[in-house]
């Protein structure tokens, strides 16, 4: 029969890659302070649920993990949410879910600490509410990373300080806060100490880095230093920028630097002016444009991936039809679509919903549509061609490996299915022999 541990602890990651960070800093909290790391959530005096709270799906999912979690906790066992639904909800999660043990907020992670130690010493804590920290608080000392297999994402900064219409990240996080330069190199330098070979910086846009600070261009300078100094790490990739904020300084690094991956993220969310006017995002939409023809006419191999969202409020037939018409112009490697969806407490809220959910839906059907004949014909371009991939996946038995290119970032993008002979967190060299809509198919070339 499995018995709890004392003062052992599981947490379930739910959400975003930055969450997945988080759920990094808090283990390193815990254990730092004599906490062990429980194998299952059975097995576990304390069960923490880092949950994601940015829209409704995935406030969805964080609200049916925790019944669940109090559905089968066990005599002994206590149940904790934290993260950015505990922050966005607060008392309302208590009404909800009157057997939840306590609530750990976005501010301040270190609150987890004092939250079990209250739980450890009284076996039972009345409803504890968040403190009003009006911005995040950032331990210098800990490690803002996630290691998987060869690839690490490395937090730069959290928070927003812009005031995107339909966005509830500066209610959930706060605003900006960026993380001393020293600590993001010291934990680049410990990532390369371990053999990574790609570090995915991340922020809710990395291009504001340092604005906090009052600095300038501080993501452009902050890789000039930081690349020479982990010459072993052969991909840095950014994700995350924001329209206006790509600046010339980082253009010609990303031009000139075989470790910074000629890879732009930058989510747009509509091509229409005036729908962009409504989100209160940048609707100079040619400066888009004619950014990313810069930059691919500096960097031929440059990859672009954008996320839109369909459905907005005031998004017309015709708004739609320039945001299609867009796409099929840019010809983006990488789209993501999202419906739009109204969030309490943003000042898109009080327009409504007034784009039926049908139409919604049609709308990112079309979308992706049009994209996956983009996207097949961009990969097509590749055939015959030979190219780094980073293995994180193998099967001995049929000599499959499964990784990824510089084209595709962690989780959102396509994969790379090649047949050959390495290990998991190798670079290895492939020919291109086939591709799908958004994978590519191809064989092991010896270096």
């Amino acid at each position: 029969m499995t018995t709890i541990q004392t003062n052992s602890v599981f947490i379930v990651n739910l959400g975003c890659a930055k969450n997945l960070v988080d759920t990094n800093v808090i283990s390193q909290i815990l254990t730092s302070a004599g906490y062990k790391q429980a194998r299952s959530m059975r097995e576990a005096n304390f069960v923490v649920i880092n949950t994601c709270g940015f829209i409704h799906d995935a406030r969805v999912e964080s609200q049916e993990v925790i019944a669940d979690a109090l559905k089968n906790r066990r005599k002994g066992q206590f149940v904790i949410a934290s993260g950015c639904l505990s922050q966005r909800l607060n008392a309302e999660l208590y009404e909800q879910f009157p057997s939840l043990d306590g609530l750990v907020g976005t501010r301040n992670l270190q609150d987890v600490l004092l939250l079990l130690d209250d739980l450890s010493k009284s076996g039972i804590l009345k409803h504890n509410t968040l403190p009003a920290y009006t911005k995040l608080k950032v331990d210098a000392n800990l490690s803002n990373t996630v290691i998987q297999g060869g690839s690490s994402y490395l937090k730069i900064a959290d928070g927003c300080h812009r005031t995107c219409a339909f966005c509830a990240i500066p209610l959930i996080k706060g605003p900006l806060v960026s993380r001393p330069r020293e600590s993001v190199i010291r934990d680049a330098l410990s990532l390369q100490s371990e053999g990574v070979k790609e570090i995915n910086l991340i922020a809710q846009d990395v291009t504001a880095y340092g604005i906090d600070r009052g600095e300038s261009d501080a993501l452009a300078n902050l890789l000039t230093d930081l690349l020479p100094l982990i010459p072993d790490v052969p991909w840095v990739r950014l994700l995350y920028t924001y329209p206006g904020m790509v600046t010339n300084k980082l253009i010609d690094l990303m031009a000139n630097d075989n470790q910074l991956l000629p890879y732009l993220d930058m989510p747009l969310q509509h091509a229409d002016p005036t729908v962009l006017k409504a989100m209160s995002r940048p609707s100079n939409i040619q400066w888009a444009s004619d950014t990313i023809s810069k930059m691919r006419h500096l960097i031929p191999d440059l990859v672009v991936r954008t996320t839109m969202i369909v459905g907005y409020p005031n998004e017309s037939e015709r708004s739609f039809e320039i945001l299609r018409d867009f796409i099929r112009d840019i010809e983006f490697d990488h789209l993501g679509v999202f419906t739009y969806s109204p969030e309490m407490g943003t000042s898109s809220y009080s327009l409504g919903d007034p784009v039926p959910m049908e139409v919604k839906e049609a709308r990112k059907a079309e979308l992706m549509q049009l994209q996956a004949g983009i996207s097949l014909a961009r990969l097509k371009k590749l055939q015959g061609k030979t190219m780094d991939m980073l293995v994180e996946g193998i099967n001995p038995e049929e000599r499959l490996l499964v990784g990824r290119t510089y084209r595709d970032a962690p989780e959102i993008d396509g994969l790379a299915i090649a047949f050959g002979d390495a290990h998991a967190g190798e670079l290895v060299s492939i020919q291109v022999t086939n591709t799908t809509e958004y994978d590519i198919i191809g064989e092991q070339r010896k270096k």
